[in-house]
């Protein structure tokens, strides 16, 4: 039985005392010009972006598991990573709708129960490898428990519905599902999960977590568990922005891990740090006062919200019993609560969806304190 005692949340970029940075991070990160393979706006609202420089991201967590990624259950820490190393077959444009990315169309027979991927040409893996239909149809197959050196967890699930994958020739492959499948695009991208890895990472048999191939801005440098992963410039990297400038604009980029979100603020003012992610009441009414006085600079979003809530088990007392679950939402002044813990930064949702998104209701029925 779940709950729901969620709050709005922002999340927020800040970076120290570089302004271009969290610019820097938004044009590596994808999600300009998709269609045209251009991209990047980094730079539209503060002048043009000079290519160079390395950044250190602090993240909320280490991903222990890697990322050999049919395998994968990567929370937002691992999903940074992993987008500044692969690239996904579709991705959202500014608008939320899924475009193509890494593919060049994406594209529905009449029933959506059979789609046409094509590839966008010359384009390489960082290993020199060139991304191919079979490539791409062996990490499909992979990512839905149908090809024989992995074993998908999570996917295996996701992807139930597709029937079957064939390449039609080197740039183009067919995908069958077995219902009509109208948000397949989305799942194609999976909020930044389902990337595309090389071949020989995708047949890895030991080092499939650690050996990283893929077609994205950056290429695995190093990593050091529990302290940092360095990824440096693909120099073939296949996009450019809307000037012609090779991206990435960065140099390198390294990811620390910071569990404790009081630290991981504390090393972004101390410098330790030039960027950050940030979602906490406490930490955003830091890094507002931090802004005010000019040591940070800061960039906040509720355009795209997650949620917390609370599970109950409802399949054993006491909450088996339905009276027990509501005199506990009828118990819990969930005003004072935002106020004592988010300091009233964050805000009470009534149902599972934000304003603004498909769902969403003003008033869901959850029982008033």
């Amino acid at each position: 039985m779940l709950r729901q005692r969620s709050k709005r949340t922002r999340w927020t970029i800040a970076t120290a005392a570089v302004v271009g940075a969290a610019l820097v991070v938004a044009a590596c990160g994808g999600g300009g010009d998709s269609s045209s393979g251009g991209g990047g706006n980094g730079g539209d609202a503060a002048g043009t972006p000079t290519p160079g420089g390395e950044l250190v991201y602090g993240l909320e967590a280490e991903n222990s598991g890697g990322w050999c990624l049919p395998e994968g259950q990567l929370a937002i820490s691992g999903i940074q990573v992993a987008r500044s190393v692969y690239d996904t077959l579709t991705a959202p444009n500014a608008d939320g709708d899924y475009v193509p990315y890494l593919a060049e169309s994406v594209t529905p027979d009449a029933g959506y129960a059979n789609w046409t991927i094509t590839l966008r040409p010359n384009v390489k893996f960082s290993d020199g490898s060139p991304l191919t239909a079979t490539v791409v149809k062996n990490n499909l197959d992979a990512y839905r428990g149908k090809y024989p050196t992995r074993k998908p967890l999570l996917f295996i699930f996701v992807l139930q519905n597709v029937k079957d994958v064939t390449v039609v020739d080197d740039l183009t492959l067919n995908v069958s599902t077995n219902t009509p499948w109208p948000s397949f695009p989305a799942f194609l991208h999976s909020s930044g999960r389902l990337g595309i890895m090389g071949q020989a990472q995708l047949d890895d048999p030991t080092t499939c977590d650690r050996n990283l191939i893929g077609t994205g801005p950056f290429k695995l440098k190093e990593w050091k568990p529990d302290d940092r992963l360095t990824v440096v410039k693909n120099p073939d990297y296949w996009r450019k922005d809307k000037n012609g400038v090779q991206l990435p604009y960065l140099d390198s980029i390294t990811f620390k891990p910071y569990p404790d979100a009081q630290s991981r603020l504390n090393a972004l003012q101390s410098g330790e740090l030039t960027a950050g992610h940030y979602s906490g009441g406490e930490q955003i009414d830091a890094l507002r006062t931090a802004k005010e006085n000019g040591s940070l600079q800061e960039l906040e979003s509720q355009k795209y919200t997650e949620l917390s809530y609370g599970l109950l088990n409802a399949s054993k007392p006491p909450f088996s019993n339905k009276n027990a679950r509501l005199a506990l939402a009828y118990g819990l002044n969930r005003k004072t609560f935002n106020k004592a813990i988010n300091l009233d930064v964050l805000t009470n949702a009534s149902g599972p969806f934000a304003p603004g998104e498909t769902g969403y209701l003003e008033d869901a029925g959850f029982p008033e304190y």
